[in-house]
């Protein structure tokens, strides 16, 4: 077992700083590299990474400091006093013997960067409660959660966070015309092989603090931004050669956010986008009643030509129902139900001109050039298809129930299950729904190769919602294309979709293929191969691993075990049952290879949640344990469930039964494969218990995260 390094009071150290962690969340702290960083807007600083700092006294794991960097801001340009004489407890894990006087240790090239714009206005963000435990993607929770579950277990204490605060407008136009400067090459977040920005805030083409933004939501508008400068500012950064890994690049995040791809694309037929028109904002401003009118013509005529592109019949009806929208717009709003030439003269009059907010008038104040206007399709359901690095992870089944009497959409329901959507929302037609998610399906995949034709790689993540109406013909359906979501949606509290999808997030911020390859094109251009790390690449050293400033291609030479046999994914299933503890339950799911990493020189795999990890131990068993096992590098023997290994056999090769702590009782119900099929009840037959002493924990005896 590595010894640990000692400390020592007086010693000069750096630890790792996170601010989400150490500060409140109504004063959070900045480490800017000068004074006025922190003073004048925007004000920008790391958020997470290495800070210098002095031993004031040491505990058993624990390091007492005091911080030695003087520049401490908080988002509103309030400083920390360096003379305060503060001091906080660091784990040795997070700390590093190592003297300097700069923001970073000398020599220390973080794996990953990422620059965040957050929202750094007076109101704060507040997410609303459908959008889960990982909150709305414009929170500090959202951007938290993908560091906590994704970055750091792939990656440790070894990648920076840089974050930019916005209030508004004029903050995104100096960093537009600024951007090559601040972030050129020479700046610190630009030393790492992998830098990405990241732009948690909503673009809107309202004016700022105007009546519609901040009715918006229970936070005043927080987090809306006018969309010109936003854009100008993301383009800015991206040509200083700083891409964009969330949400998308800005060509094709400006299209999905402003909606136009509706209108472009509605007489490609086989996506099935309902007759969609954009009626010029100079028609609405000279008579909205000439501009319905006019509007209605042109979305007849695009419903004809879709049913002739498709060798349908000619429509015999005109149009009489359909929506009114706004671009720029978030979380449904903004989208009026119109009836008739006269409905639809009162939806675009309300979008352009006068609106009635919580039972007052007021003005629409936005320099949108289009309103969007399109059919309304008849449908019993919205189906919506969440599909990771191209590969479909979840369906949720929604539904607006009603209209209300300012013809917005409300009465908002979801459904996690087919047969529940069927039986609630389409009379029980499951063979109906079944043919409609067919074509759903079969659409996404026509929409995601369009997708990867605009940006040139796969989005890590993205959602696509079609309505869904049982047709004339019992057990068919129609469907049409209603939305795409760009990454960031709402997972409607879906609870393992958010960390696949901050794990197929960290892939595309490390330049890797999802099964966590790196990029051929990277490659071919010789770029620089990630670095060799523990599953959590972690700084400290343990048995058998390549040093951490090894390159991959260095460990690749590395004897490990069964290197050419590993598996991408393992399936770990602990049924519950007499004895059987949740924490223990928990370890059941889908395992992932962690690249580049091993533990005690076999390979490591962690689960889709980020919380448990598959390893070797250090005493010749093999183990699934959680962040414990994952902080002490793996160098250890502990864990919910083990199993003694056999030479350079990999868990799903194993024979007999699992055990399970804390007394280490062997488990038939306990079983481990590559395609999710359990092995034969013979191979898994109870044996006597393997010797070793391993520590087992189950869970209820203060043991890991998840002990009372």
């Amino acid at each position: 077992m590595a010894t640990p390094p000692v400390y020592n009071k007086g010693d000069e150290v750096y630890v790792f700083y996170r601010m989400g962690k150490r500060c409140s969340p109504q004063r959070k702290y900045l480490a800017v590299l000068d004074q006025r960083h922190g003073a004048y807007r925007p004000r920008i600083g790391m958020s997470d990474g290495w800070v210098p700092a002095r031993v004031v006294a040491v505990e058993g794991e624990g390091v007492k400091v005091e911080y030695r960097w003087k520049y401490f801001f908080t988002q509103r340009g309030h400083m920390a006093d360096p003379e305060s004489g503060w001091t906080e407890w660091y784990p040795i894990r997070d700390v590093r013997k190592q003297a300097g006087t700069g923001l970073a240790p000398a020599g220390l090239e973080p794996q990953l960067t990422l620059i965040t714009f957050r929202w750094g206005g007076i109101n704060e963000v507040i997410a609303p409660g459908q959008w889960g435990e990982t909150g709305s993607s414009v929170s500090d929770i959202f951007i938290d959660s993908f560091v906590d579950s994704a970055v750091v277990p792939r990656l440790g204490n070894n990648f920076e966070v840089w974050t930019v605060y916005v209030e508004d407008h004029s903050d995104m136009v100096k960093m537009a015309s600024t951007a090559h400067l601040i972030f050129g090459p020479n700046h610190p977040a630009r030393r790492a092989p992998h830098v990405g920005a990241m732009y948690h805030l909503y673009p809107t083409s309202f004016e700022e603090n105007c009546i519609p933004s901040k009715e918006t939501g229970q936070d005043g508008g927080a987090a809306l931004v006018d969309q010109k400068s936003f854009f100008t500012m993301q383009k800015a950064m991206e040509r200083a050669g700083i891409p964009t890994r969330f949400p998308h690049p800005s060509g094709l995040y400006e299209l999905l956010a402003s909606k136009r791809w509706t209108y472009m694309m509605s007489t490609t037929p086989h996506l099935r986008v309902p007759p969609t028109i954009a009626v010029p904002r100079m028609l609405v401003e000279q008579s909205c009643a000439e501009a319905a009118k006019m509007a209605l013509a042109s979305l007849n005529a695009v419903k004809q030509q879709q049913a002739k592109l498709r060798n349908e019949p000619a429509p015999k009806e005109s149009i009489t129902k359909g929506v009114a929208k706004l671009g720029f717009s978030w979380e449904a709003l903004d989208v009026k139900f119109w009836e008739n030439e006269s409905g639809l003269d009162s939806a675009l009059h309300n979008l352009t001109q006068t609106i009635e907010i919580s039972d007052e008038l007021t003005g629409q104040p936005h320099d949108l050039e289009s309103i969007i206007v399109q059919e309304y399709c008849k449908h019993d359901l919205e189906v919506r298809l969440y599909y990771v690095e191209g590969k479909l992870e979840a369906t949720i089944y929604t539904k607006f129930c009603k209209i209300k009497d300012n013809l917005e959409f409300g009465d908002f329901h979801e459904a996690f299950v087919q047969s529940e959507a069927a039986k609630n929302w389409m009379g029980g037609d499951y063979a109906a729904l079944e043919h409609g998610e067919k074509q759903c399906r079969e659409i996404a995949e026509h929409w995601l190769v369009w997708v990867q034709g605009l940006i040139c790689e796969m989005p890590p993540a993205i959602r696509f919602d079609f309505f869904c109406g049982r047709s004339d013909k019992a057990g068919e359906a129609t469907v049409w294309t209603l939305e795409i979501c760009e990454l960031g949606f709402s997972m409607l509290g879906e609870k393992e979709l958010p960390y696949k999808v901050f794990a197929a997030m960290c892939r595309s911020c490390l330049r890797e293929k999802p099964d966590g390859t790196s990029s051929s094109a990277l490659q071919a251009a010789g770029a620089e191969k990630p670095a060799a790390k523990a599953a959590a690449g972690s700084e400290k050293k343990k048995k058998k691993q390549a040093a951490p400033d090894r390159q991959a291609d260095e460990v690749d030479s590395v004897d490990t075990a069964a290197s050419s046999a590993r598996p991408n994914e393992l399936t770990v299933k602990v049924a519950m049952g007499p004895g059987v503890t949740k924490d223990q339950e928990k370890c059941s799911g889908q395992y992932t290879l962690v690249p580049h990493a091993d533990a005690n020189g076999f390979p490591v795999w962690v689960n889709s949640r980020g919380d448990r990890f598959l390893y070797h131990g250090n005493d010749e068993h093999w183990y699934v344990g959680d962040e414990e096992e994952q902080d002490m590098n793996f160098d250890c023997d502990q864990g919910y469930i083990r199993h003694e290994g056999s030479g350079s056999l990999l868990p799903h090769q194993l024979t007999g039964a699992w055990e399970r702590g804390e007394d280490w009782t062997p488990d038939s119900n306990i079983w481990i494969s590559v395609d999710g099929t359990p092995p034969s009840i013979e191979s898994r037959a109870p044996r006597k218990s393997s010797k070793g002493k391993g520590k087992g924990k189950n869970g209820t005896k203060g043991f890991g995260k998840g002990s009372p």
